[in-house]
């Protein structure tokens, strides 16, 4: 098993396959973003290696993020292999929907159920303000389309204070009208050009709001991440993660991998360990997870920990892996 040294297990792999993107939303990325060649991301084929190593040593769920994930030719039939990976008992997916429909059949047919779609506001106008692209048709279609078909469904939006805070109650409505769970998200300082946002709307703040709307929500225990919320007006759940408060870093369970196939222990640490280089190097299986296991041990006790170790601008979360 990987534990680090506050011997916490690691079983949730996050899996960056792409840092290039549909989408330019402002929380995450520059307009005119620098993507890395093609050569020097990671191949599928590295990637199967990389979890199948994690899943002998306890890795049990894999996240698929990037970038956007459809975005990358030949997804699907990696998808089809990573399912079959002993020990990984459960893929999900985060996508911003705009590609998704027309691979929804197949994801259905490859048992992967589990897709979080990031949504940061229910007008096109305020849709086209945060993304700058003209896409928010279609990821109300894709979002329809994966209820239609029994996806478990989480929509993720970012608050950003000035921007979309009043559409929190809008879209916290659409766990009304479907069976899903609608969750904010506060803002983290990854947009690429450094640190600072606004930091004014926590999620005590987000509570507070949704409160105004369901009078009798209640918290349910259980979640690691996530204070997830139900109510008697609601088909589905809420939820808010304190990713900048950061109120659950004593329970993680995960690493990241990045497109680049550099692997970090937290999504604030700035300094990671080249995995890519580890394995074209022709190292043994047992050699890189020796790799990663002294890597792990690096792994601080919160991302405030992580964050005080940095001293430069953060990177995009694109690059990172949302």
């Amino acid at each position: 098993m990987l534990t680090d040294k506050f011997q916490r297990q690691i079983k949730y792999l996050r899996l960056a396959v792409t840092d290039r993107c549909n989408l330019r939303c402002t929380y995450c990325m520059p307009e005119h973003m620098k993507f890395v060649q093609k050569d020097k991301l990671l191949s599928f084929e590295e990637m199967l290696r990389l979890v199948s190593l994690l899943a002998k040593h306890g890795v049990e769920k894999v996240r698929i993020t990037g970038g956007e994930p459809f975005v990358r030719k030949g997804l699907i039939n990696f998808l089809r292999e990573l399912v079959k990976i002993e020990g990984i008992k459960k893929v999900a997916i985060t996508t911003n929907g705009v590609l998704l429909d027309e691979y929804l059949d197949e994801l259905d047919e490859i048992g992967i159920k589990d897709i979080n779609l990031s949504l940061d506001a229910t007008s096109k106008e305020k849709f086209f303000e945060i993304s700058r692209r003209d896409d928010f048709d279609k990821v109300i279609h894709s979002l329809k389309m994966m209820v239609m078909k029994n996806f478990k469904v989480k929509v993720n939006m970012v608050v950003m204070e000035g921007k979309n805070t009043d559409e929190i109650i809008p879209l916290a409505n659409f766990a009304k009208s479907y069976p899903i769970q609608v969750r904010f998200i506060e803002e983290m300082p990854f947009n690429g050009k450094g640190k600072e946002v606004s930091k004014s709307w926590n999620y005590l703040d987000i509570e507070n709001e949704l409160k105004k709307e369901f009078d009798d929500l209640k918290e349910l225990d259980g979640s690691s991440t996530a204070k997830v919320y139900t109510s008697n007006k609601l088909n589905g759940s809420l939820g808010i993660i304190p990713a900048f408060t950061r109120t659950f870093c004593g329970t993680c369970d995960r690493l990241r991998i990045t497109s680049l196939g550099e692997l970090r222990n937290c999504l604030y640490s700035q300094k990671g360990m080249n995995l890519k280089s580890v394995i074209r190097s022709g190292s043994s299986d047992d050699e890189v997870i020796q790799k990663i296991q002294e890597h792990l041990l690096l792994k601080k006790a919160s991302g405030f920990d992580e964050e005080k170790m940095n001293d430069k601008n953060l990177d995009s979360m694109s690059l990172i892996g949302g």
